[in-house]
């Protein structure tokens, strides 16, 4: 029988979104023929085939509008004091020359990405997030395929994405997803209460399922001295980590003053991830003089990340409650510390109080509190090394039992399964 064909769509670069990679992998090896359309990324070729899966990376810009950006760019820098500079400046910051701009850009690349996405021909569309939803709808309607819509984020209800993007954007993805989330065959939510969020917006969802961001089992976890070889910590001295992206309302900047409060203990905190803060966390860093308590390292890609993560003695997830997209979050870091082995430090919110309670594998503090947060590290490094080592083993044996890929990895099958009309056995194409 002939492969049902699927398109997944998204904006972000693929090298570290585990979650499409993980989906694009189960698809393909349930017998589905997958293309992943991605933004592109430096050093990636444009077309590629990466494990048995198409990866198509339309370019943002094309080569004309960069040659131009760097012109503006160059104009407009501070040392430049010219008549034309000034003029270039101003219009840079003018709003209305902004919003211009970024229609000027968004509507030719996200041409270029539905233009892609029809060229596969797929019998699905999938769209990561919202802001692929439109694309993924269109070219769904063209070729009369099925959609589905995975929600990674509750994006009307992020502050995060709010702050990153334009007015004009903000109208559309409203109401993008209010017109078009009744035309799919499926919404997929990561969390029950973000599902219960957007069942209650859209009550006419009539197939939601819930994929939760859990990781791959690793049955034998690597040894490894990754953290404490890089960044010279002698052993003896317990490594706190967060992985994932150095961004505003991670509760970063709490954590560096709670780090602050406990330099003189023998603590050393690691961050690692992509630095989405243009360089704010690198400053307050070197401002408060943590260079010997908190290292900040860049990211790795997702394949690499178990040996770093188990490499540490504990794991931090310290998202603050500033949108409802955070209050239900459960973050894959939580899974990936669970998986490796290591005791949690949370946000005191529902989802990951429920998972960190119900196995008692970590402590969950108020994050918006740098007194709770350095209270919350220091509970649990003055915890016996036996408890530590059992809220370690405790969330790890959770994760393989329950918390897996695995078992997440059905679901979406069953639901390809039951939009193509075949039947899945659980790894026999029928």
């Amino acid at each position: 029988m002939e492969s049902t064909k699927v398109c997944m769509v998204v904006k972000n670069q693929l090298w570290n979104d585990a979650r499409v990679k993980k989906e694009a992998i189960s698809l393909s090896e349930a017998g589905f023929s997958v293309t992943i359309i991605a933004g592109a990324e430096e050093g990636c070729p444009t077309e590629e085939i990466w494990k048995n899966i198409r990866i198509l990376r339309p370019p943002k810009d094309s080569t004309r509008r960069n040659v131009l950006r760097e012109k503006v760019i160059g104009a407009s820098s501070k040392e430049n004091n010219s008549l034309k500079s000034r003029v270039i400046k101003l219009l840079r910051r003018n709003r209305f020359r902004r919003f211009m701009t970024d229609l000027k850009r968004a509507v030719p690349w996200e041409y270029r990405l539905y233009r892609a996405a029809l060229s596969t021909g797929a019998d699905i569309f999938h769209a990561n997030d919202l802001d692929t939803l439109f694309i993924c709808a269109k070219a769904a309607g063209k070729l009369g395929a099925k959609l589905v819509y995975d929600s990674h984020e509750l994006w009307l209800e992020s502050s995060r994405y709010f702050i990153a993007t334009s007015a004009l954007d903000r109208f559309r993805y409203r109401i993008t997803e209010k017109k078009l989330i009744r035309k799919t065959d499926a919404v997929i939510a990561v969390t029950p209460s973000r599902g219960e969020v957007m069942k209650n917006k859209y009550p006419s969802i009539s197939n939601l399922v819930i994929i939760e961001n859990s990781t791959e089992p690793i049955r034998d976890l690597p040894e490894s001295s990754y953290l404490r070889d890089r960044l010279g910590i002698p052993i003896g001295v317990p490594v706190i980590l967060y992985q994932g992206v150095i961004c505003p309302e991670r509760g970063l900047d709490k954590l560096l003053e709670a780090a602050s409060v406990l330099r003189d203990e023998e603590i050393a905190v690691v961050i690692i991830g992509h630095d989405a803060w243009q360089g704010t966390l690198h400053r307050m860093h070197s401002e408060m003089n943590l260079m010997g308590t908190v290292f900040l390292l860049p990211p790795v890609p997702s394949e690499a990340l178990p040996e770093v993560t188990v490499s540490a003695d504990a794991g931090l997830i310290l998202f603050e409650n500033t949108c409802l997209n955070h209050y239900y979050s459960l973050p894959n870091k939580l899974y990936e510390y669970m998986m490796a082995g290591l005791p949690v430090i949370a946000s005191d919110f529902p989802e990951m109080a429920r998972i960190i309670n119900k196995h008692n594998c970590g402590i969950l503090v108020d994050p918006s509190s740098t007194e709770a947060i350095a209270d919350g590290i220091r509970a649990l490094l003055t915890t016996s090394q036996d408890e530590m080592r059992q809220m370690g083993i405790r969330g790890r044996n959770a994760s393989l039992e329950q918390y897996n890929w695995p078992v997440e990895e059905k679901k979406l099958v069953d639901l390809y399964m039951k939009l193509s009309n075949r039947e899945y056995s659980g790894s026999v194409l029928n």
